[in-house]
């Protein structure tokens, strides 16, 4: 009697397994079957070890994923343990006390008799009572299993096809789900260290190294003494020359022509080979980047306005992204819902506070270096405003594209890697992308073809940021011929912009509630069309702060009051006046027409506030000197901080959960390490270019200039 109790009672435990586990259940398959493969035979040894509760057996059964709490929630994770797996057949003990804990003693079942390996199965289900947030991901189980070695992806396929066709699964009888596998997946099965984009990679960061080794070497043992040498040498030299002046001759006067004067020596400079050596210096380049100092005519506040779009963006990102990882997406939506979490949940305007920034920047040099009277001489010189044109441009590209191509390249490898070492599934594809559709990134064009298809996605903005550069740059040339036509083209681009970006939010029935902003981003979100209004805005505010204003605004007080209370209400009421999400399609579709062109509106204001000193302690606070040099990090810290977002969560080959804690923490500890790593990332691959660059360029000016001498 006590036989035929202990024999149901294992019977029933093994069949309650069964429908739990998804390994156990591959396994008991092979039961009663001809076993004639050794992936079959040694699944049967497993099946039987956990029959018997050997303790290898148990460990690979607790190592693989299984149906996890939250389903009806979103949570398609069951991911498994991909290290358990591996460290099973490890034998060196764990490096603990053995004093104070007791290991168990060792029996023959304490390690498996075969090599073991990790498996991914991905799996489409059908369940409709699962809470749907659009999510490219969230019809897609994740499965980890821990199987023997000699398992092919045929042998899985053939196996779990078996398995949940025949609907064992509880979770399948009780939400009547249906699956269908898409693929299976072997980690860690093919290297990645031999792949040609590996190579290439690890030669361009070898050169980079070794020309900066050369660089800081050449300048602090020739160039530095050479500087300390020549400051020495015009001290001397002035202060010997006004110690002689004549009684009565201006010390001014005295000075301008001493500096015509001044020994050859005084103005010796190295050739083109040391020029170029020096511009990769580690050291040079390091007290540039982290100069606090900046010219008189600059406007401070730019770089805290940055620095915190920067930090804006980062925070964004890291929930954006970290969607794929998320194991109650459901529950997020929910928490993006508070009204404090607006400026996160409607953040898309953290970008066009950089379009803006960009527009103002390029207006306010473009007309500073004009004067005040920006109209060019009469007959125009077409050619030279064509040449002008192309110059600008091709300092803007060459300073850009270099830190750029090598991001993409590392993002390429680093994803091959963990696409075939993480647990995780991800919809971003630089690895099977880029190779295919980088020259879209090099031509700036990306952000016109489908997300599906770009070469890292949030190099869209690079690529608006391009496009509108050579419509302003344009606008502003054509500004100094005739200015009534640059404005009237200007006013007709916003309006267009105003008119499309309406139009197509109301073609398409949107409305800005969480899942859609997702789900529209190509069709309402990078095209350029969409995005120009805050670009221009910016343009015009370098415009008027320079031209019109002259740096200059002396408001009465309460016309001042009036201003900083109207236009930060328009950024407020931006972010916070669709909280909630409920309205007409027509609200929304004139809300999306005009937003964007606003935001510009109200940073122009604070631009000018605080370049006019109108703007007390938040112009102390925006122009404070330590913003500085973190704002110089911005563009390396945007094009890297996704990837490594993508990679601490691949890595950690875990799911996440959506919490405000956790968004938080998560946030700025990536920022913080995103501002570390871009630190390194710009002297290697961004300051040197940019010291070529300008130094290419004064070569250039000097030919011209001896030619038209000639």
């Amino acid at each position: 009697m006590f036989m035929n109790f202990l024999f149901i009672k294992v019977h029933t435990s093994n069949t309650s397994l069964k429908d739990q586990s998804v390994l156990y259940g591959l396994s008991s398959i092979t039961e009663g079957v001809n076993r004639n493969s050794t992936c079959l035979r040694e699944l049967h040894q497993l099946f039987e070890g956990i029959n018997q509760k050997h303790f290898w057996a148990l460990k690979v059964l607790d190592a693989s994923g299984q149906p996890a709490p939250g389903f009806l929630w979103g949570n398609n994770l069951w991911l498994g343990s991909h290290f358990q797996c591996t460290d099973i057949s490890n034998r060196k003990p764990l490096e603990v006390s053995p004093i104070k804990v007791k290991r168990p003693d060792r029996t023959p079942y304490d390690y498996p008799p075969f090599d073991l390996e990790f498996v991914m199965a991905y799996m489409r289900h059908n369940n409709t009572h699962q809470l749907h947030t659009q999510m490219p991901l969230e019809n897609t189980i994740q499965l980890g299993l821990c199987v023997p070695k000699s398992c092919s992806i045929n042998d899985l396929q053939y196996l779990i096809n078996n398995y949940i066709s025949s609907r064992y699964l509880k979770i399948q009888q009780l939400y009547n789900l249906h699956l269908q596998l898409i693929e299976v997946k072997i980690l860690d099965s093919e290297p990645w260290v031999t792949l040609p984009k590996t190579i290439v990679t690890l030669c361009i960061w070898s050169i980079s190294t070794l020309l900066i080794i050369a660089g800081t070497t050449y300048d602090v043992n020739v160039s530095q003494p050479r500087l300390k040498k020549q400051k020495l040498q015009a001290e001397i030299y002035f202060l010997s020359t006004f110690l002689v002046a004549k009684p009565g001759e201006p010390v001014e006067e005295k000075s301008k022509s001493a500096k015509k004067t001044t020994p050859a020596m005084l103005r010796d400079t190295p050739g083109t080979m040391g020029e170029v050596l020096q511009s990769f210096s580690f050291y040079s380049n390091c007290k540039a980047l982290t100069k606090t100092r900046i010219a008189p005519d600059s406007i401070g506040s730019i770089h805290g306005i940055r620095f915190f779009s920067l930090f804006w963006v980062v925070c964004v990102h890291t929930i954006f992204y970290q969607i794929d990882f998320l194991k109650n997406v459901a529950t997020g939506f929910r928490i993006s819902e508070s009204f404090l979490i607006q400026p996160i949940s409607n953040s898309t305007y953290c970008v066009d506070s950089f379009l803006f920034l960009s527009g103002f920047v390029l207006s306010y040099t473009f007309y500073k270096s004009k004067g005040t009277n920006i109209q060019c001489k009469k007959p125009v010189n077409i050619m030279g405003k064509v040449i002008e044109f192309f110059s600008m441009f091709g300092n803007r590209y060459l300073r850009l594209t270099p830190v750029y191509l090598v991001t993409i390249l590392l993002s390429d490898v680093l994803f091959s890697y963990y696409r075939q070492s993480s647990s995780l599934q991800v919809t971003e594809k630089p690895d099977i992308n880029c190779p295919k559709y980088w020259w879209r990134n090099l031509l700036y064009i990306n952000n016109f073809f489908p997300r599906s298809e770009m070469c890292l996605s949030w190099s869209w903005y690079l690529s608006v940021d391009t496009q509108f550069f050579l419509v302003s740059t344009f606008l502003l040339i054509l500004s100094t011929i005739c200015f009534k036509t640059a404005v009237a083209l200007l006013v007709i681009c916003v309006v267009i912009s105003i008119s499309i970006t309406g139009y197509s939010s109301y073609a398409i029935g949107y409305i800005p509630s969480m899942d859609e902003q997702f789900a529209q981003l190509d069709a309402i979100y990078d095209f350029p069309w969409n995005r120009i209004g805050p670009y221009l805005i910016g343009v015009v505010t370098g415009y008027i702060l320079t031209i019109k204003l002259e740096g200059k605004l002396n408001l009465k007080k309460p016309y001042l009051i009036l201003m900083w209370i109207i236009f930060p209400l328009i950024n407020l009421w931006i972010v916070f006046s669709i909280y909630g999400r409920q309205m007409s399609v027509e609200y929304s579709a004139v809300y999306m027409g005009i937003s964007r062109t606003l935001w510009g509106f109200g940073l122009g204001w604070l631009i000018i506030a605080c370049a006019t000193n109108n703007a007390g302690i938040v112009n102390k606070f925006l122009s404070f000197r330590g913003w500085i040099p973190l704002s110089r990090l911005t563009y390396c810290g945007y094009l890297l901080n996704p990837l490594l977002i993508h990679i601490i969560y691949m890595g950690a080959e875990t799911d996440q959960s959506s919490s405000i804690s956790g968004f938080a923490l998560s946030s700025f500890g990536i920022f913080v390490i995103s501002i570390f790593i871009a630190f390194f990332h710009s002297l290697f691959f961004e300051s040197p270019y940019i010291v070529l660059t300008k130094l290419f360029c004064s070569k250039l000016r000097n030919v011209s200039k001896s030619t038209s001498t000639s």
